[in-house]
């Protein structure tokens, strides 16, 4: 009998490819999201309160291995908790989480930390684990940033700050792998980055040209970056977060290139120039319908 799996995060950015490959691959598992109606026909998925330990514990139940991908809130480390102890108690033996890189509990910007600190509350949680930190993943350019894109002009307070952007896609080629064999990886942490680093000039000049129009990179100061978030009703917590994530880019925190894609899958990461070629219909700008009268 195989192992019993559950994947949270299921809709999202990676969780929506790891469910892709399971499923490929025949593997018995059920998916978590707070949008169960966006998964795919024939994939059993429940919600579940990270905040309701009791619960939790339920849900757990016959579960032998958890992908565990937190969503970002000021209350993850709670949940994190109430994760880690329902896990044990409801006799899962296996965590694969999904952190992010330059986690630590003493990094000096929030997203690494909070991160970090998930990360220690789950490694001593009597639980074998293995921790995955990707980097930011090139779909970033296709949402939340599409639209900014397909006018033309990309704002961000990251300066010339490089990194080393990774497809989601081979991200859940390594959950995958992972998922299907985890005793193997217990205990261990890898970074998982693409191949090579680049500034975001450099990524929109690739964009432009598969697109065939100018898209250009702005650099803006924190002060516009925060006014923007502002009116956009960002909570505090939340901007803190992300404006976190923008000074580490800023200050060289995500330029690292690491091998682990290679290590756990046997090839490289996919390009980021091949990545643009794929998804160059997202870019394209689009005239507003046409409005007729009769």
């Amino acid at each position: 009998m195989g192992l019993r799996i559950m994947v949270t995060g299921a809709t999202g950015t990676m969780g929506q490819e790891v469910v892709n490959r399971l499923r490929q691959a025949g593997a018995d598992f059920i998916a978590v999201s707070r949008s169960l109606e966006r998964l795919p026909q024939g994939v059993p998925g429940l919600s579940l309160n990270y905040d309701n330990f009791t619960l939790l514990k339920q849900a757990f139940r016959g579960v032998d291995v958890l992908f565990f991908l937190q969503p970002l809130s000021g209350e993850m480390l709670p949940q994190a908790e109430n994760i880690a102890k329902a896990a044990r108690a409801a006799g899962v033996q296996f965590i694969l989480r999904v952190s992010g890189l330059g986690a630590s509990a003493n990094s000096p910007y929030l997203f690494q930390k909070v991160q970090g600190e998930v990360d220690e509350i789950l490694k001593d949680g009597g639980v074998r684990i293995c921790i995955l930190r990707p980097n930011i993943f090139m779909q970033s350019f296709i949402s939340p940033f599409g639209d900014s894109l397909r006018q033309g002009v990309l704002y961000l307070p990251q300066g010339e700050g490089r990194t080393s952007f990774l497809d989601a896609r081979d991200a859940a080629e390594v959950a995958e792998k992972i998922l299907l064999d985890p005793w193997r990886y217990d205990r261990q942490s890898f970074d998982l980055t693409g191949e090579r680093a680049l500034s975001n000039a450099e990524a929109l000049s690739l964009i432009s040209h598969q697109v065939q129009r100018r898209v250009v990179y702005v650099p803006v100061t924190e002060e516009v970056a925060l006014r923007n978030l502002e009116k956009a009703g960002a909570d505090r917590w939340s901007t803190d977060l992300i404006m976190s994530m923008h000074r580490a880019t800023r200050e060289g925190q995500t330029s690292l290139v690491s091998e682990s894609v290679k290590e756990i899958t046997g090839h490289g990461p996919r390009r980021f120039e091949d990545f643009c070629w794929e998804k160059r219909g997202e870019w394209i700008l689009r005239p507003p319908p046409e409005i007729s009268m009769f």
